[in-house]
């Protein structure tokens, strides 16, 4: 997945990190030269589905 808007130097990447850690997710998240975040994550789907439910709660 591919994150834009204001996601670099806010803690994005950390939070994200942390997320997938709680649901036992692999993967990576990197910064792109863009100001995009790109995310990697494996898991099954109802485990993807809740981090990424997790991720737009704040």
């Amino acid at each position: 997945m591919v994150f834009s808007g204001r996601v670099q130097g806010v803690g994005f990447r950390y939070k994200a990190n942390y997320i997938a850690d709680q649901y036992r997710l692999t993967g990576f998240v990197r910064n792109e030269f863009d100001g995009a975040v790109t995310v990697e994550v494996q898991g099954t789907e109802e485990e993807i589905y809740r981090f990424l439910k997790s991720l737009a709660s704040d």
